[in-house]
Parts: C-alpha cells; sequence; structure tokens
C-alpha cells in the first residue's frame, strides 16, 4: 500500500475512532453552508474555489469539491469543520476507489459543459476536429480566454509577423517544459508560414532568475534581439550562473510589462507555464508536440 493511501486510511481511522464514543452521527440534520466551508478552510484555501459541500460516502465525513486552476478535485472536511483530509476514499468490499470515481464523473461533466461551449463557440464541425486533435480526455483542460484582454507591450514574436493565424505562448524562460515547448513551435514555423508565435513573459515567483531575465527580453530595442535573448536563455537555462548574467539589463517599463502579465494571468486563472492560447480563445497548458499544435490550429481555421 502506498504511503498516501495508508496516510488517509490512518486519518480516517482516527476519525471513526472519535465517533465510537458518541451516541450518534456529529453531522446535523442542516447541511453545512458553503460559506462555513470557506470560513473553515480559508487558513489553507489559497487560490482554491469551494464549488459544493454534500455528505460523503463516510459516515461523519463532509465531500467538499475545491476547483484549482480550473479542476475540480474532492477533498473530506470532518463534522467539527476543523480536520481536512487530502487522499482517497476506498471501498473495501468493492475494492474500488470511490475518490477515483468521483473524479472520473467530474472531468465527464467538465467536458460536457467544454463541449457545449465550444459548439457554439466554433461550431459543431469544427468540434469534431478539434476533440481528434487534443483528444477527448484533454478536454477537461481546456479553458477560455479573452484574446482582447491579453497585454499587448512586450510581446515577443516567432515567425512571419504578418501569419493570419496567431498563438500566443505563456512562457517563462526558467521554465524546463517552456524550453521544450519552444522547441516545439520552432519545429511548426519551420514547415509553416502562415502562423506566428507571439511569446507572454510570465515569470513564476519560485524561478529565481525568471524575472530579471524576462525583464531584460522586454527591454531589447528590437523583437529581432528579443528573440536572440530569448533563445539564448532557453539555450543557458541548465547553467544557473550563465542563465543569471542574461538578466542584467532593464530598463523603465519593464516592471510595468512583466507586472501587467503577471496580472492578466492572475485574472484568467493561468495556472502555470508554459499555456497556448489558440485562435478563439481555447487554451491549453503543457508543453504539446509540433503535430498536436498543428492539427489543433488546422481543426480550428
Amino acid at each position: 500500500m502506498k504511503f498516501s493511501k495508508f496516510l488517509t486510511l490512518f486519518l480516517l481511522l482516527a476519525v471513526f475512532s472519535s465517533y465510537s464514543f458518541a451516541e450518534e452521527s456529529c453531522l446535523s440534520d442542516t447541511e453545512v453552508s458553503i460559506k462555513e466551508v470557506k470560513k473553515a478552510l480559508s487558513p489553507i484555501l489559497g487560490n482554491a474555489k469551494v464549488v459544493s459541500v454534500t455528505t460523503s460516502p463516510v459516515e461523519g465525513l463532509y465531500e467538499v469539491i475545491v476547483e484549482v486552476n480550473g479542476r475540480k478535485l474532492p477533498v473530506y472536511l470532518d463534522c467539527s469543520l476543523k480536520y481536512l483530509i487530502s487522499g482517497e476514499i476506498i471501498s473495501i468490499k468493492e475494492r474500488k476507489s470511490l475518490t477515483r470515481e468521483r473524479i472520473a464523473k467530474l472531468n465527464a461533466e467538465e467536458v460536457k459543459k467544454k463541449l457545449s461551449k465550444l459548439e457554439r463557440v466554433i461550431g459543431k464541425e469544427k468540434v469534431e476536429k478539434f476533440k481528434k486533435a487534443i483528444g477527448e480526455r484533454a478536454l477537461s483542460r481546456v479553458k477560455f480566454i479573452n484574446i482582447s484582454s491579453i497585454p499587448k507591450e512586450g510581446r515577443v514574436i516567432f515567425g512571419n509577423k504578418n501569419a493570419k493565424i496567431t498563438v500566443y505562448v505563456i512562457t517563462d524562460p526558467e521554465c524546463p517544459f517552456c524550453k521544450r515547448l519552444h522547441s516545439e513551435l520552432k519545429k511548426v514555423l519551420s514547415k509553416r508560414n502562415d502562423i506566428k508565435f507571439e511569446m507572454i513573459l510570465f515569470p513564476l515567483p519560485f524561478h529565481k532568475y525568471a524575472k530579471p531575465v524576462a525583464k531584460a527580453i522586454v527591454c531589447q530595442k528590437s523583437n529581432e534581439d528579443a528573440k536572440k535573448l530569448l533563445d539564448e536563455a532557453f539555450k543557458k537555462q541548465s547553467d544557473k550562473k550563465e542563465f543569471a548574467k542574461l538578466g542584467k539589463k532593464s530598463c523603465d517599463k519593464a516592471d510595468e510589462i512583466i507586472s501587467n502579465n503577471l496580472n492578466f494571468g492572475k485574472k484568467v486563472k493561468i495556472g502555470g507555464t508554459p499555456t497556448l492560447i489558440f485562435p478563439y480563445g481555447i487554451t491549453i497548458s503543457g508543453a504539446l508536440p509540433a503535430n498536436q499544435i498543428e492539427k489543433i490550429i488546422d481543426a480550428l481555421k
């Protein structure tokens, strides 16, 4: 048994043992409100959003559905609202994880909603092509962003500036997955002249040198210089000493540009880097391979 499962089982047993001294279940006839749960979880909630609260399959525990970066997950809260249990509830009799079953149901509901919205935005025919391009399991990861809300200043353009198709890329020069995606974007551009990628610098706070390097990139005098510096940053990413040297240059506009990018990401709930914003504002996170990027673009044409 994995440690995480053992820990969950231990916590559940601890909860159950406390109930053995009680004459009746501590869950009242009156359902607990989302407001009460939010208040109880506020010290640890962070950017997670409480979506719903119901009784769980286990007596004495509430099931709380939280949404983190667009993904809905179940966690469990004891009846006193003092103890949160994050892990799996496993039915011994049925020999299955009730938590995983719940997650699968939540994902299926989310996919249904996404498909309905996609049909309204791009039409049924394009949706079928898009499903084949991305894979149905990945549909729950799709988000929608208003393209007009993307900050305009400080973008670094790769590809034909006059290309009809624009894909925006939220990237961090110190992010290994961004480096991987960057090489995939180059593969796309080696074959396609009708696509351009506009890079939005989004330095993550836990990357020590990302912000100075991002500022140096947006301070370059031309788009060509900015491209060269971003390419160099990805090339030197694994050598932190050399990478840090790239972040020595700054300018008056740098702080504002990076701040605007970060505020935009927070507003539209960008969960991490890299993230691609395709036509119609269809947004997918992850280092997608070149052939899949092309398929998605062609499906949306």
